[in-house]
């Protein structure tokens, strides 16, 4: 609850500097600690918006993208105390260029002040597809945004499906509709000087423990790669060191790929299912994208 208000007070501050007219929208995700009562009481401007039962991050940030009224929302979770400009800075870019679907900023960490999120990428190597991280110092194009730390064109992110329930609970989602935009020729950017300050995982971690979030972060990087990849060497790519991997895994007694693995692959019928909704919008090949970022970006 202390980081929720921190959130707040540092959000009104940071819209207030815009100048621009805004509103608030916090969607309550069934929360058991008095978080929404005490929105009521404290911030009686804010709409609030409870879950009748607890959806997850992807179907809550839906939600409430659903219910604004402006063209461009901006997307922060809870734990998240932005710095007085960095709203305008997440507006700037996507009110320049029209060609913008999402604006990510730069997040540092709470505790260390490090940063904990900058501009995201992704390389090929040896056919497996792996994350990698750009420190930019001027805003530049991103292969992801970052869904607790962006701004968005509200009518785009409806149209896309918004983020796809099949990440529930959370990680990817945000990661798989930056893609998908990419794929319908829309460009996402990123802007360090965007920058708010982030505790980052702390109510995933409570509500899962570590070893389960790491199965599902297994889970929904394949099925990113499943529902998103159409050029040939990708899918197979993204496919050919799945044994190898489980076996590596298996000899160290490690049932994280494992496990992931496996519920990535009960969702198969669902994954098939989205990629036929999505065939309409692709328009960019994979290795088109990947092109754009191919010197860009170190390892994570």
């Amino acid at each position: 609850m202390a980081f929720l208000h921190r959130c707040l007070s540092a959000t009104l501050l940071s819209a207030q500097a815009t100048g621009k007219p805004f509103e608030i929208i916090v969607v309550d995700d069934a929360s058991t600690d008095g978080s929404a009562d005490s929105i009521e009481g404290k911030w009686p401007s804010t709409r609030l918006l409870r879950n009748a039962g607890n959806a997850g991050f992807g179907a809550s940030v839906n939600r409430g993208v659903e219910a604004a009224l402006a063209p461009i929302v901006i997307l922060f979770n809870n734990d998240l105390a932005p710095r007085e400009q960095m709203v305008r800075e997440l507006l700037t870019p996507i009110f320049d260029d029209a060609s913008v679907f999402a604006v990510s900023g730069k997040t540092i960490d709470w505790y260390t002040g490090e940063p904990n999120h900058v501009n995201m990428l992704a390389k090929f190597v040896d056919g497996r597809m792996c994350l990698a991280y750009e420190d930019s110092r001027e805003i530049s194009e991103t292969l992801f945004f970052q869904g607790g730390s962006c701004a968005i064109r509200r009518d785009v992110f409806l149209e896309l499906g918004g983020f796809a329930p099949i990440f529930h609970p959370g990680y990817w989602e945000d990661y798989d509709l930056s893609y998908l935009a990419w794929k319908t020729g829309w460009k996402v950017l990123y802007n360090p000087r965007a920058v708010g300050l982030h505790v980052g995982q702390g109510s995933m971690k409570r509500a899962y423990g570590e070893q389960r979030i790491a199965e599902i972060k297994r889970r929904n990087a394949l099925l990113f790669q499943w529902l998103n990849f159409t050029d040939p060497p990708f899918v197979r790519g993204s496919c050919r060191h799945l044994p190898a991997e489980l076996s590596v895994s298996l000899r160290k007694g490690d049932q994280t790929a494992w496990c992931g693995t496996w519920e990535a692959i009960k969702k198969l019928r669902q994954v098939l299912a989205l990629r036929e909704q999505r065939k309409k919008w692709w328009k960019r090949s994979d290795s088109e994208i990947f092109a754009q970022f191919e010197n860009r970006g170190r390892l994570c």
